[in-house]
């Protein structure tokens, strides 16, 4: 038997879940484009620091945009993709545009900078190649 209210309970929590799923995918967005405006640092770093493994975000900005985020160690590269290993044992080949920005430890890099195990973020449009990677040595 059901009463009303677990049913509101129930409802409750699934907008709850909802409303915090929008927010973080509107975070993600806002890390990538405008960090400054991005949620508290602790909040960004739990969800976007070395804890992700791939994240996929849509935004309504004029239409429908899609990003990709995807981390993982770096098992091979060439010049114009690279080979991740992600956290969960998944491996997924990344196209990299010739005009990527190319970050390692926070300085500007080059694609033939990156070494084999090193943990790499790459940023992507919808299918398209990455526009940034983002690379740390450990």
């Amino acid at each position: 038997m059901t009463f009303g209210g677990d049913n509101a309970s129930g409802m409750r929590r699934r907008i709850a879940i909802l409303g915090v799923t929008g927010l973080l995918a509107a975070n993600a967005l806002l890390l990538v484009v405008e960090p400054g405006i991005a949620l508290p640092r602790s909040l960004a770093t739990y969800f976007f620091g070395p804890k992700l493994i791939r994240a996929d975000v849509v935004l309504r900005d004029g239409g429908s945009r899609e990003f990709r985020l995807d981390q993982g160690r770096l098992r091979r590269q060439d010049d114009s993709s690279l080979l991740l290993r992600e956290a969960d044992g998944t491996v997924v080949a990344v196209p990299v545009a010739p005009n990527a920005a190319v970050r390692l430890n926070g300085r500007a890099a080059t694609l033939a900078d990156l070494k084999r195990g090193m943990v790499i973020l790459t940023i992507r449009e919808g299918g398209a190649a990455a526009s940034e990677v983002r690379a740390r040595s450990q």
